[in-house]
């Protein structure tokens, strides 16, 4: 009989929602800690124990614990941080006199990542490096990428396009959310046509991928099938007039935690709905020789926790 294949790689995508439920016992507790659904933890995890070909908790009373298997990959994570720490400070001083303007294009809504005011801590080390932040959709960023207007961008979909390399980023999970439950109770095939939503700009790719995630099976049915019941410029607008009752809008979880912390927004939730999660992926020029101080804000990218 042939031997069912190992993985031979640990997602590291994975290891938030380990650490969240290594830390808190408890998978509801640990979704609130890594800003995700119970659902999503228990995916993560599974996905992860798939990996590892082992058991990582084991249930006691309400709580969960750790395997001996489960100990072992929360040493390996903590080293591995404790490594990736090591290695950006040895950067540090190896690039200590770096300087330079360096200029990138991101989403708005990135700028409720974690990661952003992580990166900005890191950029305090180095008071002659200065950034150039512009908030843009997609199709701006790609386009500044390629005009050199940026040094690089962030992007939710990726280009083919012969001169650009992508790296992945971030996961973000993405959201229906209104003022009250009930606003979106009964949702189905045919109510979803009659979704009062609230636009802002980039909303429009966030609808689509939700639309086709839940109901692939209703052709011809996309964001501009949804009636629209307001509309804002800003994320930061969008969710006040979705706090306000206006309508429903789709967002990053990251972006609404607090509202929805605080009861003043509520998500869709249902046992028989996947969570829909959001590929981030950094975009940069091929075989392009960057200055030291963008390939140094770059790698932070490529490092900063999740």
């Amino acid at each position: 009989m042939q031997k069912k294949r190992q993985e031979k790689f640990l997602d590291n995508r994975l290891f938030p929602a380990f650490m969240a439920a290594a830390e808190t016992e408890n998978f509801t507790s640990a979704a609130k800690k890594a800003f995700m659904t119970q659902s999503g933890i228990s995916q993560h995890i599974a996905r992860l124990e798939k990996q590892v070909g082992l058991p990582l908790f084991k249930r006691v009373a309400k709580h969960v614990v750790l395997t001996d298997s489960g100990k072992r990959l929360k040493k390996y994570i903590e080293d591995h941080c404790n490594q990736t720490e090591a290695f950006l400070g040895a950067l540090r001083e190896a690039y200590n006199g770096i300087s330079g303007s360096v200029s990138y294009a991101m989403p708005p809504s990135c700028l409720s990542l974690p990661q952003f005011s992580h990166l900005l801590d890191r950029c305090k080390a180095y008071p002659q490096i200065s950034l150039d932040i512009t908030l843009a959709l997609d199709a701006d960023v790609v386009e500044r990428v390629l005009t050199d207007r940026v040094d690089f961008g962030l992007v939710m979909e990726i280009s083919r396009h012969p001169n650009l390399r992508y790296r992945h980023f971030h996961q973000e999970e993405l959201i229906l959310a209104a003022a009250s439950p009930q606003m979106l109770n009964g949702l189905n095939e045919n109510s979803v046509r009659e979704l009062k939503t609230i636009a802002y700009p980039g909303v429009e790719v966030y609808f689509n991928r939700w639309l086709r995630h839940y109901y692939s099976d209703c052709h011809n049915l996309s964001f501009l099938s949804l009636p629209i019941s307001g509309r804002a410029n800003s994320i930061e607008a969008a969710i006040k007039m979705v706090e306000g009752g206006l309508g429903v809008s789709l967002f990053p979880r990251h972006s609404i935690q607090q509202q929805l912390t605080d009861n003043r927004l509520f998500e869709l939730e249902s046992e028989q709905l996947q969570p829909l999660y959001n590929d981030i992926h950094l975009v940069a020029l091929k075989n392009y020789a960057y200055p030291q101080a963008v390939r140094l804000v770059m790698s932070w990218f490529s490092s900063s926790p999740p």
